[in-house]
């Protein structure tokens, strides 16, 4: 099977182009101001002056309000939307474009929960936080709680790196895989070397 891998955190047109260059899925690009690697519709538009949007792009928002989510949709309409936050699974489906709601991974009952309220998602990102950090961490979650039985759906993210992927994958290959801090050099650069490596790990599972 085909792992989705998803470069996440995206902020300037280099990185992108590696990440695609090494064979990334999709690039997730923060929406949400509060992130330190919030990307703003000026450089949306320079990464695609550059990049061109002729791939998939997976735009990460935490709340949004409806023009937002359009906004973003008008520079790179091909996109799968990721809701971080608080969302109804109505108003994430209003947008006629598949979702991918992030849940956090900390607790299984409430995990199961609310996995239940989004039957209609595209997929689940599970990852490390609370109701204060949607998210974005760089700590790995217990990876027992993940729900084997949705494995073609899930999305596994929060702390992964070239150092520890492997232990994941050994145990568990799930539909897909979002890195982000484990192939920076700073927050919001991403250090290409460790996009290619990573990658190259993940696809070796395939």
């Amino acid at each position: 099977m085909n792992i989705f891998i998803k470069i996440c955190g995206i902020t300037n047109p280099s990185d992108a182009k590696a990440s695609l260059e090494y064979r990334a899925d999709a690039l997730g690009f923060i929406q949400t101001k509060k992130s330190k690697r919030f990307v703003s519709l000026e450089t949306l538009n320079e990464i695609k002056r550059e990049v061109g949007n002729n791939f998939l792009s997976v735009p990460v928002f935490v709340n949004p309000d409806r023009n937002q989510v359009l906004d973003f949709l008008n520079i790179f309409p091909n996109s799968i939307i990721q809701f971080h936050g608080d969302e109804e699974e109505d108003f994430c489906l209003s947008f006629k474009k598949p979702f991918i709601k992030a849940l956090n991974a900390t607790n299984q009952k409430e995990l199961l929960r609310d996995l239940n309220n989004f039957k209609k998602s595209h997929a689940y990102l599970l990852d490390s936080g609370d109701s204060e950090n949607r998210g974005g961490t760089g700590e790995t979650f217990d990876w027992k709680l993940i729900p084997k039985e949705l494995s073609d759906k899930i999305i596994v993210a929060g702390g992964l790196n070239s150092n520890n992927i492997n232990i994941l994958l050994d145990d568990y290959i799930p539909y897909g895989i979002d890195v982000s801090s484990g192939v920076e050099s700073i927050i919001g650069v991403k250090d290409h070397k460790k996009i290619k490596n990573f990658i190259k790990m993940v696809r070796s599972y395939e």
